[in-house]
């Protein structure tokens, strides 16, 4: 029986030991050793979510810039607020040119102040996540796949020399579920919650350190509340549904207690969405999945002139590094979700029947032309700097490219703006126009690849008489609005959506437009009012911008790269 993925006990015990012989602490401390195997002792215990007032924050007197002559700019980067509206990187990548839109795992968890931290993955190397902690001030909750009860007594018999210092929470993996595939990092800080959603595995790999795969990080901090409540009610819907999520995952109660002692008050232009493993019903089933994904796009800015709700002319460029066995209906429930469409309405007249999704949903002309996904080809692993011996996260299945359904000619060749880095990215870019006839462009950021497995299958239960929403994976993701604005050269903020309104229409008219001069003022009020924004939109601003080539090759005559056979 496979041990915790990366954990050898011998090389933590070492780099403990090393780090006991580094420090020197005061003869009135507790020696390191019993910091780390001793942390059961009332002495060492501490809440999930720190006080205010902290021995680390008063030695760094953050709070008192005046008493120390330091200025705003000049504390350290651990006690800052530094995405109070959250933000999206690329990893940092080895190599390569670093620049403003790169992170390294380091700079993301800002360990010198890091009280606890949850973190969770499919893939782990554990002994080199643990080396970017300090564990002796650290404490660690590994979200974890186990599937069965003997896996997870052997995880914890491995692990019970840590003590309290690591706690390890296993998702149900009863019935279908096939995958705990969901990252996610809560990171407490004393003045801070930092909520990370990647698109990486907690590998070396994955976070650029060799230099041959790419990842995307969403990063949102949050501060603490001066008055908590017990009332999570009244969060925005982002908290709600992280807790939800959290809840769902049999995460501790006083991890999700310490979750809601910070202020989630910036995340109104957010939505976390996410996949539950199993089976859901009732309200469960409508904020889960792509059920959820379409309530998500209903529910942000739902004024109907700045509505994310568009009309069937939605289009969608999806990079994924897991294909699944998709086809025409699953593009199309997928791109309805993406419209805001309700999946389980259906018309009066066949009430009497097992109803099927989106039944009072307009279709498609054709859902081909209307969806766009990026993934390599073979001789893009081939030639990329890792070569076809790191292409083991990257998965297709030939038989399924080969069925007669599948829909090949959505397919480009994925190439990384970064010359020869593979990619493990989950990314989907959405650009169309709402009712109103305002455009609209969001992009999903997270660990849920193109399959029914990451988004679900919704089907009646005929014996229940009620929907119901299957998936088999453990997913989570964030949905980040975008602004246009290009025409107008404003910048991009990421609590908007792409609308413009009548007196921005003016000004653009005004001002002239190369792609519409010569036409006539009704012509180019329709113009702007039905096209939809370039991809440029997600280009601008302070988040990383589209990783990719696009509008991206044509494979043509290529194969994609094939892995699993």
């Amino acid at each position: 029986m496979a041990g915790i993925p990366g954990l050898d006990r011998r090389a933590m015990e070492a780099e403990r030991l090393a780090r006991q012989m580094a420090r020197q602490p005061p003869q009135d401390s507790e020696p390191a050793f019993r910091i780390l195997k001793g942390a059961g002792s009332s002495k060492r215990q501490r809440s999930v979510s720190p006080s205010a007032v902290s021995r680390e924050i008063k030695r760094l007197k953050w709070s008192s810039p005046k008493a120390t002559g330091i200025q705003q700019s000049q504390r350290p980067l651990e006690t800052r607020i530094r995405y109070p509206r959250g933000t999206i990187k690329q990893t940092w990548a080895c190599g390569h040119a670093r620049t403003d839109n790169d992170i390294k795992i380091e700079e993301v968890l800002e360990k010198s102040t890091l009280k606890t931290a949850l973190l969770s993955a499919f893939m782990w190397d554990t002994n080199w996540i643990m080396g970017k902690l300090d564990l002796q001030h650290t404490k660690v909750i590994m979200v974890m796949q186990a599937e069965t009860e003997a896996i997870k007594q052997q995880y914890h018999q491995e692990t019970a020399y840590l003590g309290k210092i690591l706690r390890l929470c296993f998702p149900s993996m009863e019935g279908n579920v096939n995958c705990m595939h969901s990252k996610l990092m809560l990171l407490f800080h004393p003045h801070k919650l930092r909520v990370v959603i990647p698109s990486a595995n907690l590998t070396s790999y994955d976070w650029g350190e060799t230099g041959i795969m790419e990842n995307s990080v969403f990063i949102i901090d949050l501060p603490r509340l001066e008055t908590p409540s017990s009332d999570t009610t009244t969060m925005p819907r982002f908290g709600q549904e992280l807790l939800f999520f959290l809840e769902k995952m049999d995460v501790d109660e006083d991890v999700r207690q310490g979750v809601a002692r910070f202020n989630f008050s910036n995340t109104g232009h957010l939505a976390f969405v996410h996949s539950i493993g199993g089976g859901q019903y009732g309200s469960d089933m409508e904020r889960t999945g792509y059920v959820g994904l379409s309530k998500a796009i209903r529910e942000l800015n739902p004024d109907s002139k700045s509505s994310l709700r568009s009309t069937s002319n939605l289009q969608i460029d999806y990079a994924a590094s897991s294909i699944g066995s998709i086809h025409d209906e699953f593009l199309t429930i997928l791109h309805n979700a993406a419209r805001g469409e309700d999946a389980t309405a259906t018309p009066i007249s066949i009430s009497r029947t097992a109803p099927k999704p989106f039944q009072r949903t307009s279709p498609t002309s054709n859902i081909r032309d209307s969806i766009r996904i990026y993934f390599p080809t073979h001789n893009t692993v081939e030639y990329s700097t890792g070569g076809t011996d790191n292409g083991g996260t990257i998965c297709l299945q030939k038989k399924w490219w080969t069925g007669d359904k599948f829909p090949r000619s959505c397919f480009r060749d994925y190439r990384s703006k970064r010359n020869g880095m593979l990619s493990h990215n989950k990314i989907l870019y959405a650009r169309g126009v709402n009712a109103e006839g305002k455009k609209v462009a969001w992009q999903y950021v997270g660990s849920a690849n193109l399959s029914e497995s990451a988004w679900g299958k919704l089907s009646w239960d005929r014996k229940q008489k009620e929907w119901k929403i299957g998936c088999r994976n453990w997913e989570c993701g964030v949905i980040v609005p975008v602004m246009e604005g290009e025409k107008l050269g404003r910048k991009l903020g990421r609590s908007e959506v792409v609308v413009l309104s009548d007196d921005e229409e003016d000004a653009e008219k005004d001002s002239g437009d190369a792609e519409t001069d010569g036409e006539d003022e009704g012509d180019k009020k329709a113009v702007e009012k039905t096209s939809i924004p370039s991809m440029d939109v997600f280009n601008s601003g302070s988040d990383a911008g589209v990783p990719f080539e696009y509008p991206g090759t044509e494979y043509k005559e290529e194969e994609p790269w094939f892995f699993m056979g």
